[in-house]
């Protein structure tokens, strides 16, 4: 099983993403917003106007610094 951490920001909606990847697909996404925080997985995959990401990761246009280590990653999902 291939585990990759990603943080990833999106100027275009000011969106701060953090995605939890198993195989290449996501099963867990923190999203935070001026608004607030949603935190999204396999079994809560919705919530508000937030999704879980539906891609795979090779969909994504990432650089090497978007790669995190699962510390940083579940340092920021136990904050629910």
């Amino acid at each position: 099983m291939k585990e990759v951490f990603v943080k990833k920001y999106w100027d275009e909606e000011d969106v701060l993403f953090y995605l939890h990847f198993q195989n290449g697909e996501a099963i867990a996404q923190v999203e935070i917003t001026p608004e607030g925080r949603a935190f999204l997985s396999l079994e809560n995959p919705g919530e508000n106007t937030s999704n879980l990401y539906d891609q795979s990761l090779d969909e994504l246009d990432l650089e090497d610094k978007d790669f995190i280590t699962k510390e940083e990653f579940y340092r920021i999902w136990n904050e629910q």
